[in-house]
């Protein structure tokens, strides 16, 4: 069991590396910057993590918590025009709660230091599978037709995400919002 202290030096350890996460890419940081940044020893980091590997994906899997429980919400939503409305405006108030940890996460280049493939191993069936769970749901209750959810759903997940990307660089012509209106008419288009 974790003692009060414990949890307190977890918590200074990982805010400690998000406040170098906003300055600098997660390549250069160290695992002395960190324990410098919170005030603790290098032992006292590994009895918390690992590694700065270990370190890392604790703070983004903290960062991207949320969306992994509005992704799995996903499967037990409707599938009319309020339903789509709800599913696409709480994705987009979550994107815009937390766009300045989005684009922490681009620019400190995260993908390029753990892999882009191991992101995409650890994060993507996450995000995906809830998607094609319900689009298949929709397909058996016969209150929608796609062909083939799993490649519905990736290519989705894949075109947003693209257009997300663009929008945290600042090269999109559209915003958040704009993108979430898109999306919702493209969903009830696909579905109707």
């Amino acid at each position: 069991m974790k003692t009060q202290r414990g949890i307190d030096t977890h918590n200074a350890i990982v805010s400690a590396a998000a406040e170098l996460f906003e300055k600098k890419s997660v390549h250069k940081i160290t695992v002395s910057d960190i324990v410098k940044k919170a005030g603790v020893a290098k032992g006292t980091f590994y009895i918390h993590f690992e590694s700065k590997d270990e370190l890392v994906w604790h703070f983004l899997e903290h960062e991207l918590d949320s969306a992994f429980v509005w992704f799995d919400k996903l499967i037990g939503k409707g599938y009319d025009k309020e339903s789509i409305e709800e599913i696409i405006d709480t994705g987009v108030a979550y994107l815009e709660k937390r766009m300045f940890t989005l684009k922490m996460i681009h620019n400190v280049k995260f993908h390029s230091f753990l892999g882009q493939n191991k992101m995409k191993e650890r994060f993507e069936e996450e995000w995906i599978n809830p998607m094609i769970l319900w689009l298949d749901a929709g397909n058996r209750k016969g209150v929608i037709t796609v062909d083939d959810p799993k490649f519905t759903a990736r290519f989705l997940s894949m075109a947003v995400h693209e257009m997300i990307d663009q929008i945290i660089i600042g090269e999109s012509e559209y915003t958040l919002r704009e993108l979430g209106d898109k999306v919702k008419l493209m969903l009830l288009k696909l579905i109707a």
